[in-house]
């Protein structure tokens, strides 16, 4: 927990990219059923669904 106050402080000053920290892939909605077929699969990430283009990564 100590070094808990510190990593939320580079990541709010944009010293850490976080999604690439936990292994984030965004995916839009047609790349959902590879992405589940990933998942099952059992790869090392998260996958978030871009349904309406806020992100640039989808």
């Amino acid at each position: 927990m100590k070094y808990n106050r510190q990593l939320t402080q580079a990541i709010m000053w944009d010293r850490i990219n976080i999604a690439e920290v936990v292994g984030v892939q965004v995916v839009s909605l047609d790349q959902v059923p590879q992405g589940y077929g990933e998942f099952d699969a059992g790869v090392p990430k998260k996958f978030v669904i871009e349904s309406h283009k806020m992100f640039s990564a989808a």
